[in-house]
């Protein structure tokens, strides 16, 4: 079973944008990030009197926790941008292939199998299927790029069945 795929720098941002709030590891900033507005917001929440004003913390800490992670987030997905390219064998034309040993990726940079047991995960939406192959590191596979309804699921469930995850 193979597909070939051609990965736009579109379908990077729309990955990344589909997992702003699912991957553990942008939870863990957006935690970080509302833990450093906290404490700043914590410090100028006190009136001139020295009450404390829980609605202006709150909203504050809220507010700059947000856009910490926001710039964070588009500060890493423009440096990945930068660095996708056709010649690192990111974006471009990419043949998949299922075969016994593992999944296997093949560009003009590279030619890569992913045996099933090393596979992490395996998902998909209404618009691609994703692998993870390392942590953070996924194989993007455009809906668009299959012959049909009915491949796109087909592959999906080989990987699936194959990788046991």
């Amino acid at each position: 079973m193979q597909v070939e795929v051609d990965i736009t720098r579109g379908d990077i941002v729309r990955f990344n944008l589909s997992k702003l709030f699912v991957l553990k590891s942008n939870l863990v900033t957006l935690a970080f990030a509302y833990l450093i507005a906290t404490i700043v917001s914590f410090a100028g929440a006190r009136t001139s009197d020295g009450e404390f004003v829980w609605q202006a913390f709150l909203i504050v800490a809220g507010i700059g926790g947000m856009a910490m992670f926001l710039a964070i987030f588009v500060c890493s997905l423009v440096f990945v941008m930068i660095n996708s390219t056709m010649a690192t064998g990111v974006i471009g034309k990419h043949t998949f292939s299922i075969d016994d040993a593992g999944l296997r990726e093949r560009t003009d940079a590279n030619d890569t199998l992913n045996y099933w047991h090393a596979l992490r995960k395996a998902r998909k939406s209404r618009t691609m299927i994703f692998v993870e192959t390392a942590p953070w590191l996924f194989y993007i596979l455009p809906r668009r790029d299959f012959e049909s309804d009915e491949a796109y699921d087909a592959f999906f469930n080989e990987i699936r069945s194959r990788s046991g995850k």
